[in-house]
């Protein structure tokens, strides 16, 4: 496990939970690798004795299976290191959720580019929070491959009576509506801080169809941001109290204090880029931008976007796709 923070640490105690041996990687000046290494636990879940926590990059990828969980933004620079060496017969795994700014690159996307060489590469994505997983709370999750093989395997080392996995042979519009989820969670968490929160039912069926003429565009199926990837996360990103992207939504507008790192910032400067170069219009997510700017205020957004002109509910939706496996 490259990545030992909030989705790393949980993968490493899942891991153990199903009798694999395993390994977490950080680089040495991690704070949070100090903490989690001497007490063995952290705010997500308490590690097992038998995890072994490295500082040393080789010894974590004598690994068959190499899951990775960092921020989006810092995945570059680590497949770049990644490349350097033969992975030839493991399968990668990306766990966290996002696009490259300045690129509007996909995840998986950034590891071909770099030339990373593996077996397959997967992500896994969909709705969970680690604290209510490692409670015992089960959930269902998504393997999105290249290949149906890579789908298969990973889903098969991974699924247990904690978390059913489901496959899906369209890693573009899986990992592009995984990202817009955080997108959509500030906007959530904008209207709850507004105390509108009665109309988050009106976002959750607008903004999937905003990333859906996204996805379509990039040549993903649409029919993918109804799953788990992106629809099937909203409770967990737009309702929970656990949420990240949904808290600091509202503390934009309450100016409650926030600690941690939200990832939909990040990602909503990288999917209006991507919108713009595939000539989509993505109006939730520019009224997200406008504010994080601070080119409008939270309540100046929501009525220019109540001012638009009225027009079909699916308007811009295709017909047909690829199913999922």
């Amino acid at each position: 496990m490259l990545g030992c923070g909030r989705w790393g640490s949980f993968h490493l105690w899942y891991a153990s939970r199903l009798g694999m041996p395993a390994t977490g990687w950080e680089p040495g000046d991690s704070a949070a690798m100090d903490k989690l290494d001497s007490a063995r636990r952290n705010a997500y879940v308490e590690l097992p004795d038998e995890v072994l926590l490295t500082r040393d990059l080789q010894t974590a990828l004598d690994a068959d299976l190499l899951m990775v969980s960092v921020p989006s933004q810092e995945w570059r620079s680590l497949a770049r290191e990644l490349a350097r060496h033969d992975l030839s017969r493991v399968d990668l795994v990306l766990c966290m959720k996002g696009l490259e700014t300045g690129t509007g690159a996909r995840l998986s996307s950034v590891a071909l580019e770099e030339g990373i060489r593996v077996r397959s590469v997967s992500a896994v994505l969909g709705p969970g929070h680690p604290q209510e997983l490692a409670a015992g709370v089960p959930t269902c999750m998504l393997v999105t491959s290249g290949t149906d093989e890579g789908a298969r395997r990973v889903a098969g080392l991974l699924s247990s009576d904690l978390i059913r996995f489901y496959r899906s042979s369209d890693m573009a519009g899986c990992e592009i509506g995984a990202a817009a989820k955080n997108v959509v969670g500030i906007a959530a968490g904008v209207l709850d801080g507004l105390a509108f929160s009665g109309l988050k039912g009106a976002l959750m069926a607008r903004a999937p169809q905003e990333v859906a003429r996204v996805v379509s565009a990039a040549g993903g199926d649409w029919r993918s941001v109804y799953g788990l990837s992106h629809l099937g996360d909203y409770e967990a990103t737009l309702f929970s109290r656990l949420s990240r992207n949904r808290a600091f939504g509202e503390s934009i507008v309450t100016g409650a204090p926030f600690q941690g790192l939200a990832e939909g910032v990040a990602t909503s400067e990288a999917l209006e880029q991507l919108a713009a170069g595939l000539g989509v219009e993505v109006p939730i997510t520019s009224a997200v931008r406008d504010v994080l700017r601070g080119e409008s205020g939270p309540r100046e957004a929501i009525e220019r976007l109540f001012g638009r002109p009225s027009r079909e509910e699916f308007e811009g939706l295709p017909e047909g796709g690829r199913p999922c496996l």
